[in-house]
């Protein structure tokens, strides 16, 4: 099973949209694959002694069986917010540290698609998200996926771009034979 996510918890993201696709290649090559998107958690999974883990809440803790604990590879999209990768995702990672920490990222493969309206495909957030997966034991995939000028890769709501698409599904196979 490979978990795929959606690194945002903006509604209706372009990053769930490309990280959907990614989900429907990995299929399409004969995979497992799951969608985990963090638009989907609530509020309440972040209570305020969020570092106790007797505090973990029955959800969260819940996520994290079904879409990290036993699962031997990611693929993470990391949209671009503010020169690195969206808070929330850090309070994910964070949050369900507390519980099993060895089992969340070590030994396993993980794959980085940056995400951008801009022209860097959000480098410098997939290389300070790397750093926390590495910290953690994860084993980065070493060619990083960046998607620049995404709305240029969209039409009517859907990846249109051959390239991208091509590109993905390189990704998709690297992750795969890891």
């Amino acid at each position: 099973m490979i978990t795929v996510i959606s690194g945002t918890n903006r509604a209706n993201s372009r990053t769930l949209l490309f990280a959907s696709h990614f989900v429907e290649q990995l299929r399409a090559l004969g995979r497992e694959a799951q969608l985990l998107d963090l638009a989907e958690l609530s509020h309440d999974f972040f209570p305020l002694d969020m570092y106790n883990p007797k505090a973990m809440t029955p959800e969260l803790l819940n996520l994290q069986r079904k879409y990290i604990l036993d699962v031997k590879k990611f693929a993470i999209f990391v949209p671009e917010y503010n020169g690195s990768y969206p808070g929330v995702l850090k309070m994910f990672i964070d949050g369900i540290s507390v519980n099993e920490y060895s089992g969340i990222f070590k030994g396993k493969h993980v794959a980085l698609v940056g995400i951008a309206s801009g022209r860097a495909g959000n480098l410098l957030g997939m290389a300070h998200l790397g750093v926390t997966v590495s910290h953690m034991g994860g084993w980065l995939l070493p060619n990083r996926l960046p998607l620049s000028s995404i709305d240029k890769l969209i039409e009517n709501g859907k990846l249109t771009n051959a390239d991208t698409i091509n590109a993905m599904k390189t990704h998709a196979e690297e992750l795969i034979a890891a």
